[in-house]
Parts: structure tokens; C-alpha cells; sequence
């Protein structure tokens, strides 16, 4: 089936068209340029591999973990495409791409997996994922203290995710083990990859009711549940 996927779930993001065993991925660059480059980076990755943006059967998106603003890009990109086009919506949990990408890599199949992003002023937006014969049971985000987290983590455990970036050292100095780095940081191609046997299976999304997976509330809301002085 032919499938676009988008990243913007990071400050640097990915696209992607497949079809088949063919693949075509245009990377996004940073943050600030995500929602400049992103319809001419899908439109040329669908291009490369003979079709149209219109042509496309499945859009899937990675609707977080990360920022507001990356990810209300992606999201907002992805529910166009499937409006415009016609053709079915797949949101696709960041945690669930960074725990494929591990058992790919380090053929991780069994202990539970500690994954985190990095979520800004010392906190980490943390998940578990166990495989199941289904796919991967993610346990609900939490936001917490990096330093609770890390404490908090049994002997030994096996964590990944876009926060070893900065935690990898003292994770490893407190005997965890780490994924390989290739698998910390989920992409667009393996989004697609996640995406299309659900799509095929019917596991679709509705545009007008998909939302982003914040890694924090917005300041705004913050403030508003902070109790008067």
C-alpha cells in the first residue's frame, strides 16, 4: 500500500513514502523549518517512488511524545493529507516506534523496556513497553523528575529513548543497559513500518478526534491548576 509517514515529533524531523519494498525518506532539518519544508518534503518522497501525494492509501504520523509545536505540525499535516486524499489515518505512539526499533536492533524481546523523551527543566516524559503477541503494550506517560525516574528504575533494566541523549552516561554508571543508539530516537520509515498492518487491519484513526501526546502540559495550563497565592 502506498504510505506517507511524518516525524515531527523531535527537533529533527523525517518524512517518508513506501511502497512495497521501496522506500524514499527526506529528512526535515530542525524544528523551526518543519512546517516550511514538510508538504514539499512529502510531496517529493512520494514522487521518487512513481506517485502523487494524492495516490496515497495510508498517511501515519507520529503523534508523540515531544513539543507543541513539532508535533500540532505533524498532526495537523497528517489529518490534511487523509481529508484531501481520502485514505486512511494511522497515529502512531513514539514509545511503540522506539521499542520496535530496539527489538530490531537489539533483539530485545522479552524484560519490559524503560523508554523516555527528554521533557525540559530536569523532567522526563517516561513509558514501559512489554511485546505482546499484538504488538507492544505501553503502560500511560508519566511525567516526572529525571532523577526519580532513574532512581526509581529496577536493577539492570534496559532503557532507550530520546532522553539517554542527556541521561545515557548516569544511566549507564547505575548499571542499566542501553538500547543502541540507533534505535533512542523514533523516525518516519519506522512509523510507516508500525502504521500499515493496522491500517490493513482496519486499526484506523478518525482525523476530527486524533490528538498529540504532549511530553508536558503548556505553561498555560500549568498555571491554571497552580493553586491562588
Amino acid at each position: 500500500m502506498r504510505t506517507i509517514a511524518i516525524d515531527t515529533s523531535l527537533a529533527s524531523g523525517s518524512v517518508a513514502a513506501c511502497d512495497g519494498s521501496r522506500l524514499a525518506v527526506r529528512p526535515l532539518g530542525e524544528a523551526t523549518g518543519h512546517a516550511r519544508l514538510l508538504a514539499s518534503a512529502v510531496t517529493a518522497a512520494a514522487a521518487e517512488l512513481g506517485w502523487r501525494l494524492a495516490d496515497a492509501e495510508v498517511v501515519a504520523v507520529i503523534r508523540g511524545p515531544g513539543s507543541f509545536t513539532g508535533l500540532r505540525v505533524g498532526v495537523a499535516a497528517a489529518k490534511a493529507i487523509a481529508w484531501a486524499s481520502g485514505c486512511r489515518l494511522v497515529g502512531v505512539s513514539g514509545f511503540e516506534v522506539v521499542a520496535a526499533e530496539t527489538a530490531a536492533t537489539a533483539g530485545w524481546h522479552g524484560q519490559p523496556l524503560a523508554i523516555a523523551w527528554d521533557a525540559g527543566r530536569g523532567d522526563v516524559y517516561a513509558a514501559t513497553a512489554r511485546k505482546t503477541d499484538g504488538g507492544w503494550q505501553v503502560s500511560p506517560g508519566v511525567l516526572q523528575a529525571a532523577d526519580d525516574w532513574i532512581a526509581g528504575l529496577p536493577t539492570g533494566s534496559l532503557v532507550a529513548g530520546p532522553a539517554l541523549n542527556l541521561l545515557g552516561e548516569r544511566l549507564s554508571a547505575a548499571g542499566h543497559h542501553l538500547a543502541p543508539e540507533s534505535a533512542w530516537h523514533p523516525t518516519a520509515a519506522a512509523a510507516a513500518a508500525l502504521a500499515l498492518p493496522r491500517a490493513i487491519a482496519g486499526q484506523t484513526d478518525d482525523p476530527a478526534t486524533l490528538l498529540p501526546e504532549y511530553a508536558r502540559p503548556s505553561y498555560a495550563d500549568e498555571r491554571a491548576g497552580q493553586p491562588k497565592a
